[in-house]
């Protein structure tokens, strides 16, 4: 199982790989689809937090797939806004010719539309979580377009995920291991990211909110409680108990979230991750793994209450 990290710092591409790093991804801002398009457009679902999370233009991102490909690693560049106009979908063709003949490995595309142009171009086509994997038939009309990977959704379990990929096991897939998590569905929200004012999800999170409790005994602390720990799961998700089954079952690539993180934390995903896999990779089953994996101390406090867990079920049942 490889691991996937975020270009967030372009002078720590050689440290990730040499960490682990086996794939990376990146998106980038362009100021000639601004101008065709307008602000408001979405290139890639981040768009909106400008260079938070794209600080690299169309240019720099040619430059990072040749750096990328000197690495002997593989770049893939993201393309997952809510939709594309027909216009738009036009205009990323131009994108697609360019970045493979830098050398990118593939791109992310949100909508069906985008996968032909892209394997086209010879891309590896990925499905983002936009495209919304929940079942066999949907990754299986997927490949069909010409898909060669699909990312599961953050909120599909281990068994379906198993299920997933037993049904159509020519595909590659990709699952969330590492870093920031969101309550809601990629697929079905449309709500949209920007700098300064934040998605539904943020909005949820951040928002004040007054409790009206009255004669429960413990239901004030409880809902307090409750309430400084809403957000954790965007912070500090984490799947790494999940690794002994997601290397059994195939899964190809292992994401580390985190497009504006800091190089640091990724740094220390990596590291864990690999740690882990050499792990599972000499384990007999689930039981010695879980025994003898290597849980991070900065870790260690919010795995025991499961409350960043993007697989619950492994230790909780």
């Amino acid at each position: 199982m490889n691991t996937l990290v975020p270009v967030n710092d372009r002078a720590c591409l050689e440290r990730y790989a040499q960490a682990g790093g086996d794939e990376f991804y990146v998106g980038f801002h362009d100021e000639a689809w601004h101008e065709r398009f307008g602000r408001m457009a979405d290139l890639n679902r981040m768009t909106g937090f400008l260079d938070q999370a794209n600080p690299y233009s169309f240019e720099e991102v040619l430059a990072i797939a040749d750096e990328v490909c000197a690495l002997g690693k593989k770049l893939y560049v993201t393309f997952n806004a809510n939709a594309y106009s027909k216009a738009q979908l036009d205009f990323l063709f131009g994108y697609f010719e360019r970045l493979r003949e830098e050398g990118a490995a593939g791109v992310i595309v949100s909508v069906p539309e985008a996968v032909e142009p892209a394997a086209d171009c010879g891309l590896e086509v990925v499905a983002s979580t936009m495209c919304g994997v929940y079942n066999d038939q949907i990754a299986r009309a997927l490949q069909g377009l010409g898909c060669t990977r699909v990312i599961i959704p953050r909120d599909v379990g281990l068994a379906e995920i198993e299920a997933i990929m037993q049904a159509v096991p020519t595909l590659e897939y990709e699952a969330f291991l590492m870093r920031n998590g969101c309550i809601f569905s990629d697929c079905y929200c449309l709500g949209r990211h920007f700098q300064g004012r934040n998605a539904l999800c943020f909005d949820v999170r951040d928002v004040k909110r007054e409790f009206f409790v009255d004669d429960v005994p413990g239901l004030e602390r409880a809902v307090r409680e409750n309430d400084q720990d809403y957000g954790r799961l965007h912070r500090t998700a984490c799947g790494l108990c999940a690794i002994w089954r997601l290397e059994r079952a195939g899964v190809s690539a292992a994401k580390i979230v985190g497009r504006s993180d800091d190089s640091a934390c990724i740094l220390r995903d990596i590291e864990t991750i690999r740690r882990n896999v050499a792990i599972a990779r000499g384990c007999a089953d689930e039981q010695e793994f879980l025994a003898r994996m290597d849980v991070p101390p900065e870790r260690a406090a919010a795995c025991a209450d499961g409350l960043s867990c993007y697989y619950p079920e492994v230790r909780f049942g």
